[in-house]
């Protein structure tokens, strides 16, 4: 296998540091897709301790997890998604184990990480747009039951 084929887990600082508004507690990111060269879609690691999670969001183009380590959630919401400030009413709550496989599709605002006292790690497949490029995620601050505030 050729080097540049070839990846190892660890946390991303750059990546890290670019993204971190975008998550609550202590995570890892990690982009496999940039450091084995994948073009056509994008690859992340995200690891998330003890009841680590990400901000509520949504994809332009869907997103699969493949869950790779211990118990988290993924919490899907109700409504459609129209200007800056959405009102949000929680829809389907699902607890994700190691080997489960999860399809988010695009639009559909969500949010997911551990558990609390737990940790979780995924690997995450986003879809590309049908310009070949990455789709956009669209990040929120939100109190995850009411209210949620599109960070500009």
């Amino acid at each position: 296998m050729k080097k540049e084929n070839y990846d190892r887990i660890k946390l991303d600082k750059s990546l890290l540091a670019e993204k971190r508004r975008y998550f609550l507690g202590n995570v890892v990111l990690h982009d496999i897709s940039k450091n084995i060269g994948i073009k056509d879609s994008k690859v992340y690691y995200a690891g998330f301790k003890n009841g680590a999670r990400t901000k509520v969001h949504y994809h332009e183009g869907g997103q699969t997890l493949v869950v790779t380590q211990g118990l988290g959630v993924l919490v899907l919401f109700k409504g459609k998604i129209q200007g800056k400030s959405v009102r949000i009413k929680q829809g389907a709550r699902h607890v994700l184990k190691t080997g489960d496989i999860v399809y988010i599709p695009k639009n559909t605002l969500h949010w997911h990480g551990a558990i609390e006292n737990k940790n979780f790690g995924h690997v995450a497949f986003n879809a590309f747009s049908g310009k070949g490029k990455e789709s956009k995620t669209i990040w929120y601050d939100s109190d995850f039951k009411t209210r949620a505030i599109k960070i500009l």
